[in-house]
């Protein structure tokens, strides 16, 4: 695609009056605060996710009735579908698993654009086709009798309305999303809205803390959402209820500036002295803590996980590997086998996928081996030092630790909080707290100004569509106004320095500079 084919497609992307797309006046600063005041920037954030709580008590009408439908589609022998796409598909990878974890039972079938490979490695380009969606939930055998419940931050994303839609021709399937109908203008959305077929249940939360960043506020209301539906047998409207009110009492409970605010430290210092860390969990929150991670190579443009099939190897500053369970041989497999509690991943492998199978094949998937026999691997390859940070979330605590893992081994910072009898609630704060530490933390090595994603990655329309309007605001606010100053003119020379771009480079910056250089005196 060049700029001239963008364009002509651009008014369906262009999604600058979402609310989901604008910046939360509360975070304004939140990169200074991240250097300067981690106590104020965590608690403005914490602030954000304390809404969410209150979000889902005004809508548990809404989903009792989703309830009610998947307590149906069991009690007929049919399978209930979770799908969504880069954040909203982890989120139901996370919600699949969790759930085999609590009830032991296999009903409930996740999927994501680009298959469980995406849990890793993002595929953000599957994002743009409706018909992708279609096509993977056909060949996962959904049938009439299926739930399909299916979730967008933004409510325009085009693969996950492909798959809603093709799921309302034999059915009534959900769809979940997280901007006010009045703005949803799109034809997409608004084809969605048109089909009697489809359940819509709007989760609004407001302006997300970081400008864009949905993989925040929006899919913890998601993922809660979802959660509570499939998870209750009965009475849904009380479970529902106590559920929500103990976690909340339970969050604002926590000092979270005293729980992690030295790791966001830690962490930080690390990067900033070219230095390496393993992120290390067991199976039972191993989903969530690889999401975060995973999500910030899009979001941040970092370098992301690579694949021991990459040549040169071009190690990633963090990496997730999963504590070994005793009496297995914890190969690449049998180690996304209990990450996945149970269930052999889902790549896409049929002839459809042909194509694809570099990005989206099972090989991909494995070659990016989280067992423990990555640890010596990666230290060898990568060189210099390594820092390992653990996190552990048992029936009683979640604590985290810190240590130098290699030249030597030691412990050098340790916190523990108390954990609740909610599986469901504890991985709900769970994803708040390293939310708000990997916020922070790339927020401190500048990873984005003010509360602005400077350094989204434009690989695909939408992420296109929000660089261009950063560059506009970055030129605005610098006082650089010129009439001949258009969308299609950063469009233009934002496409000009994408041929070059490369990992750890913004390219709002770099368009930015380079408008302002045609426009300097």
């Amino acid at each position: 695609m060049n700029y001239k084919d963008f364009l002509e497609i651009s008014a369906q992307f262009s999604l600058g009056g979402l609310i989901t797309e604008q910046a939360h006046p509360n975070t304004v600063g939140l990169s200074e605060f991240a250097k300067n005041d981690l106590k104020t920037g965590i608690q403005r954030m914490k602030d954000l996710d304390m809404y969410v709580f209150d979000v889902l008590m005004n809508k548990l009408d809404q989903l009792e009735h989703m309830n009610k439908m998947v307590l149906e589609t069991w009690s007929k022998g049919n399978r209930v579908f979770i799908c969504g796409c880069g954040s909203t598909g982890r989120l139901a990878l996370t919600l699949e698993t969790l759930y085999r974890q609590i009830t032991k039972q296999t009903n409930v079938i996740s999927f994501m654009a680009g298959g469980d490979v995406a849990i890793i490695a993002s595929v953000e380009d599957f994002e743009d086709h409706p018909e992708f969606g279609a096509q993977q939930l056909n060949e996962l055998g959904f049938k009439e009798g299926d739930l399909l419940i299916s979730s967008t931050e933004g409510g325009e994303t085009p693969w996950v309305i492909g798959a809603a839609q093709e799921a309302s021709k034999i059915g009534k399937p959900f769809f979940l999303y997280c901007n006010p109908d009045e703005v949803l203008t799109v034809q997409r959305s608004q084809e969605v809205f048109n089909n009697q077929n489809i359940n819509k249940i709007n989760l609004t939360v407001g302006h997300q803390a970081i400008t864009g960043s949905t993989r925040m506020q929006c899919s913890t209301v998601l993922t809660y959402a979802i959660g509570l539906a499939i998870l209750c047998k009965e009475n849904f409207i009380d479970y529902a209820t106590n559920s929500i009110k103990n976690v909340r009492q339970y969050y604002e409970s926590i000092d979270a500036y005293q729980f992690i605010a030295k790791f966001i430290e830690l962490e930080a210092d690390c990067y900033m002295r070219k230095e390496y860390v393993f992120y290390r969990s067991k199976p039972n929150i191993a989903i969530n803590i690889l999401t975060d991670t995973t999500e910030r190579c899009p979001t941040f443009s970092l370098h992301p996980f690579e694949s021991i099939l990459d040549n040169p190897i071009n190690p990633s500053w963090s990496y997730f590997v999963m504590d070994v369970i005793e009496g297995n041989n914890n190969n690449s497999l049998e180690t996304w086998e209990q990450l996945l509690y149970g269930r052999q991943p889902r790549a896409l492998s049929s002839n459809y996928w042909h194509k694809y199978q570099h990005k989206v094949g099972l090989e991909k998937l494995l070659s990016h081996d989280i067992s423990q026999d990555q640890i010596e691997r990666r230290i060898k390859y990568a060189g210099g030092n390594h820092n390992q940070f653990r996190i552990v979330y048992d029936q009683d605590k979640l604590e985290m630790s810190w240590e130098f893992l290699s030249p030597k081994q030691e412990q050098i910072h340790f916190e523990k909080i108390n954990a609740i009898n909610d599986v469901l609630g504890q991985n709900i704060v769970l994803k708040c707290l390293i939310n708000i530490h990997s916020t922070l933390l790339m927020g401190r090595i500048q990873r984005y100004q003010s509360n602005i994603m400077i350094f989204v990655r434009p690989t695909n329309n939408k992420l296109i569509d929000r660089a261009i309007r950063y560059v506009l605001y970055l030129l605005k606010q610098n006082n650089i106004v010129n009439e001949n100053i258009t969308y299609a003119l950063v469009c233009e020379n934002l496409f000009q320095e994408i041929k070059t771009l490369v990992y750890g480079e913004s390219i709002v910056i770099k368009t930015f500079e380079r408008v302002k250089n045609l426009f300097s005196l």
